[in-house]
Parts: C-alpha cells; sequence; structure tokens
C-alpha cells in the first residue's frame, strides 16, 4: 500500500485530507490538479457550444492552461491562462489575493471590527443584466458618498463582485468587508433605500475574523459558480462570464491598500517528488484525468486514486 509522508498543508488545500493512496503530499497535490483540469475541460467543452465566436476564443486558452507540464528533475512547469473560468488559476488568483489583503485587512482589524456584509437587490432577467449591474455599480459609489457628504463617515474596505442564478433569473450582488459594525449597518440602510424592493432578509452583517484563512477564502473566491451541467447552465453561465468581462470583480475603498503584489504569475512550478528525477514532458490526457508522457506511462494514476478513496475525499475542496 502506497504511504503518504507528513507535510505543512498550503493555504488552499486546508480541507484536503491525506490517504493511503498518495506516495507524497505533492503527488495528492498533482491528483487535485488533475480533477481541477478535468472539470475545467468539461466546463469549457459545454461554453464554447453556445457562445459566440469573439468568447469562443477566450474559452479555448483556457483549454491549454496547464496542458503541457515540463519536468525538470523533481519539477513540474506549467504555463497559466489567468483566465476567470479556468479552475486553476482561479484557485491561484484566490490565493494571491488573499496574500496580499491578508495583513492590511489584520492592521484594519486592529483599528476596528470588521463585518462581512451582502448587499442584495432583485434578481434581473438575461437582457437587463448589463445595465442592472452598471445601475448597482452607481449605486454603490452614491451611497458611499452620501456617508462621506452628509454623514461625515469616510469608509474602508473591500467589494467583491458576484453573480449567480436564481430561478432563470440573473443575481449579481455585492460582498463587503467593512470597518466598523455603524458604518456596515449605515451603509445596509442607505443601499436599501436605493433599492426598495430588495428583501431585507436576504441582506446580511457577520463579524469576519481576517486571521480566518476559510472566511478570506470565502470573500475572495471565483465571482462565478464553477459547475456547468447541461446547455442550459452553459448558455447562463456564458451570459454572466460576459457581464463580468473586463470588469474588477475585488474593488478596495477608502485609505486601504494591499502589500504590493508580485506580477501575476504565468506559469505555476510545483513539486515532483514522487517521480524519478529526469527531464520528460507530460500532456494532459481528457479520457484517463491524468498527465502522460511519450512512453504512454500516467503521471498520477488519477482514475485509481478516485476509486479508491472515500467519496468524502474523491473531490474535497477541488
Amino acid at each position: 500500500m502506497l504511504k503518504t509522508k507528513e507535510s505543512n498543508v498550503p493555504l488552499l488545500d486546508t480541507l484536503e485530507t491525506t490517504s493511503d493512496c498518495f506516495i507524497t503530499k505533492s503527488h495528492e497535490s498533482q491528483y487535485y490538479n488533475a480533477l481541477r483540469k478535468k472539470q475545467t475541460i468539461a466546463r469549457l467543452k459545454r461554453l464554447v457550444d453556445v457562445s459566440k465566436p469573439s468568447q469562443q476564443k477566450k474559452y479555448w486558452k483556457a483549454w491549454h492552461c496547464q496542458n503541457i507540464l515540463l519536468q525538470d528533475g523533481n519539477n513540474l512547469i506549467g504555463s497559466l491562462c489567468r483566465k476567470r473560468w479556468c479552475h486553476t488559476c482561479e484557485r491561484i488568483k484566490t490565493a494571491e489575493l488573499i496574500n496580499s489583503w491578508h495583513k492590511p485587512l489584520v492592521e484594519l482589524q486592529e483599528k476596528g471590527d470588521l463585518f462581512y456584509v451582502t448587499l442584495t437587490a432583485p434578481t434581473v432577467e438575461k437582457r437587463k443584466l448589463h445595465s442592472e449591474l452598471k445601475k448597482r455599480y452607481k449605486a454603490f459609489v452614491r451611497v458611499k458618498d452620501n456617508m462621506r457628504k452628509n454623514y461625515g463617515i469616510k469608509l474602508v474596505g473591500i467589494r467583491s463582485t458576484e453573480i449567480t442564478l436564481s430561478k432563470g433569473k440573473y443575481h449579481p450582488h455585492f460582498h463587503l468587508i467593512q470597518q466598523g459594525k455603524r458604518e456596515a449597518e449605515l451603509f445596509l440602510k442607505l443601499w436599501l433605500e436605493q433599492f426598495p424592493r430588495a428583501d431585507i432578509k436576504a441582506q446580511d452583517i457577520l463579524p469576519i475574523d481576517p486571521k480566518d484563512p476559510k472566511r478570506l477564502k470565502e470573500f475572495f473566491k471565483y465571482s462565478v459558480k464553477q459547475d456547468v451541467k447541461d446547455s442550459v447552465e452553459a448558455i447562463a453561465t456564458d451570459t454572466i462570464y460576459q457581464a463580468l468581462d473586463s470588469k474588477r470583480t475585488f474593488q478596495a475603498y477608502g485609505k486601504l491598500t494591499r502589500v504590493k503584489p508580485t506580477r501575476e504569475a504565468i506559469s505555476n512550478e510545483t513539486k515532483a517528488d514522487f517521480l524519478p528525477t529526469q527531464q520528460d514532458i507530460w500532456k494532459f490526457n481528457p479520457n484517463k484525468w491524468d498527465y502522460t508522457n511519450s512512453r504512454y506511462q500516467e503521471m498520477i494514476k488519477t482514475k485509481e486514486i478516485f476509486k479508491a478513496l472515500d467519496k468524502k475525499e474523491r473531490l474535497l475542496d477541488v
């Protein structure tokens, strides 16, 4: 039976459980990477079928993300597409955001409690999604300016944008990490004045500790649901991606700046200590859910591991 070596778990892998199916921790990480690649390809197939040609080109870029891995000794190197519809790149982006905002948020908390605020408004039809999204961005700015001019409150925090689907309609909404309970409650009150038809029960204000990686991950996660099960979901997801195209889904406001971020990674290097030390080229095989080389060797044995794992472990935090 294959045994697992103990090692520290990366921030975004805290929910993954080491199993006897893995040779090393890096072998386990590559298993989950392969599942993410498989899921991305399945999603892209459906999106390409329903999207217009200009958008199809963008989806195809994600198709090639991490498609080839170059093995250099005990390292694997692959290029990144940096597209939000790529499961691997969205996960990397989430980690980058957490790393760059963690310290500023901890420092902000020392000056006052932080709160996780959800701001919603009624769902809209597909044809109104673009205009409604613009309307809500403008409403956010109006409320913020109102609080500064009429209440003498300069807000400090971060806003994230998310769009979900509800009963065939689109639901653009905001999440905030906002300093101060009074500020959060007043913002919510003024927001509801902008959208009197909004359901007050759909709004929320909860305390948040920036030292809790799970809560930060929830805030900085992807802004669009990842699963695309059929053509109906594909059309809806494609609509959402187009609505968010070229828009910043995370925006700080007030005097809050993140740690100077490193340039966005265009390639990803991971350990491969479960492989013989060598120079090799591995290509992803969708049918095998695995990377294979010119000798038809499988890198991970993904399907075998998937079958051997307990159901709770198979896709945990993929």
